[in-house]
């Protein structure tokens, strides 16, 4: 099992420049994954934790803003706005691609080379794409449902029982769960992309209002929402 991480850090570089009419606090706040890093805990997985900010680079866009929709709405590999739609910053075309073929190609190399290893051991592979997201819904998303517990799918990549037993535990300790809302998809390499049935991909997604008080810290919820993510891996490991 291979635990991708994506959106958890704060960390940005020293050159990171935003427009001072944004707040950067409020941005964190409300796009960071806040300690699924931790959330997603268990001793027989392999993890992946990208170690800057979305803000900066977002390793799950698609790396060509053409094929990315949300590229339009400025939030590409490297975000120019911001959740609210307002100007983040400007990342010239120079520096733009400099990410990507440093930060957002090494993350990949890395993501497909774990996969590989784990094909190759054991013949197949299960990725768990971790996030959390806003009991707020914010003017870039799409889908205003906010269930407890949101499960990805790919209809290739993940199979009908895996997506049946995820919900039937959360449902079993009396968590609302929505499958593809408000958020749809999983990751999954591109060089396997819809070619190995062997590379298996669920996005478990958790409302931070069970976990996170209202100042963004953890809350009194905390090690119980842990305990259940340890216990719904351990499930689907088996």
């Amino acid at each position: 099992m291979i635990l991708h991480i994506p959106h958890s850090s704060t960390h940005l570089p020293e050159t990171f420049t935003i427009n001072e009419a944004v707040s950067l606090k409020q941005e964190f706040q409300r796009m960071t994954d806040w300690y699924t890093d931790e959330l997603f805990d268990f001793d027989a997985a392999q993890k992946l934790v990208f170690p800057y900010s979305r803000l900066y680079c977002d390793v799950e866009r698609y790396r060509d803003d053409n094929a990315e929709p949300m590229a339009q709405k400025g939030m590409g590999v490297c975000y120019e706005k911001t959740s609210f739609g307002t100007q983040l910053r400007v990342v010239s075309a120079k520096e733009k691609e400099s990410i990507k073929s440093t930060l957002y190609d090494a993350h990949h190399h890395t993501f497909e080379e774990m996969v590989q290893k784990e094909l190759a051991q054991k013949g197949s592979v299960l990725i768990v794409d971790c996030h959390s997201f806003s009991n707020e819904v914010l003017p870039h998303e799409e889908s205003s449902v906010r269930p407890d517990i949101c499960i990805g799918t790919d209809s290739y990549h993940t199979p009908l029982v895996l997506t049946e037993l995820i919900c039937s535990f959360f449902e079993e300790v009396g968590l609302v769960v929505a499958v593809n809302e408000p958020f749809a998809g999983t990751i999954v390499p591109l060089k396997y992309l819809n070619k190995n049935e062997n590379v298996k991909s669920v996005m478990i997604e958790v409302n931070r209002k069970l976990y996170l008080d209202d100042d963004f810290s953890k809350s009194e919820n905390f090690d119980r929402m842990k305990e259940r993510i340890q216990a719904v891996l351990k499930v689907i490991s088996e």
